[in-house]
């Protein structure tokens, strides 16, 4: 970690969620606005990290990770810890050197927060190791005239400015779903001569990572290197 700090994000949806937001809310009231109580918030125990199908990432030279929906939340810490370690020299025995990140959402305006995150991370990744696509899956479903026009203003935004007119991010915005299968073809045309092997992380619905496991098998049938392989956590 880069610091002292942890930071926990909780979505309030549903009787439990906002339970513990009302809970914490009138603790921050208690503390901050009462000043005759001035009372300390609730402590939260923490049991683990006991790892997962994301951790491995540092074992590969070339990494493509994937969060999909709700998905994105263990790469929050990922990517953090990621741009730190090898802006910091950190990592400089860890075999990566460059990781491909891909976002599937409906909307930016579901996950503001993570959009937040990648900010902070592409101000810290001086080393170039992180290559972020955000795949925007609401646009496709409703192409009509509006959108239409906010997907040229986007790409000519980004041709001339190098950033998302939504976002301000260096990440590239896609409309649409990720062709997996081409993406992955892509990263084996990129100049990763000395990876035999690339690993794909992904977390999210069962339905995507499915499709990820199967692109990995078919670009891998071609038997043409480097050949991926596929970690993934089902998450939402």
């Amino acid at each position: 970690m880069d610091s002292y700090f942890l930071s926990i994000h909780v979505k309030a949806q549903g009787p439990y969620t906002w339970k513990l937001r009302n809970l914490f809310d009138q603790s921050l009231i208690n503390k901050y606005g009462n000043q005759e109580k001035n009372e300390d918030p609730p402590k939260i125990r923490i049991e683990g990290p006991f790892g997962g199908g994301n951790q491995d990432w540092y074992k590969f030279e070339v990494a493509v990770m994937v969060g999909g929906g709700i998905g994105v939340t263990p790469y929050a810490s990922i990517l953090n810890d990621l741009v730190f370690g090898t802006s910091t020299n950190r990592y400089s025995g860890v075999a990566c050197k460059k990781v491909y990140f891909l976002w599937i959402c409906p909307s930016h305006r579901y996950f503001e927060w993570f959009i937040d995150v990648l900010r902070d991370v592409e101000r810290k990744d001086v080393t170039d190791v992180l290559e972020m696509h955000i795949f925007i899956t609401q646009f496709f479903h409703k192409f009509d005239l509006r959108t239409t026009m906010l997907y040229i203003c986007e790409k000519h935004f980004q041709r001339l400015q190098k950033r998302s007119m939504f976002t301000g991010l260096k990440a590239i915005n896609h409309f649409g779903r990720p062709d997996m299968p081409a993406f992955l073809k892509f990263v084996q045309k990129k100049k990763h001569s000395y990876v035999s092997k690339v690993g794909v992380f992904s977390c999210g619905p069962g339905p995507l990572t499915n499709s990820i496991n199967n692109a990995c098998e078919a670009v891998n049938r071609m038997r043409k290197l480097p050949y991926f392989i596929h970690h993934y956590e089902n998450f939402g």
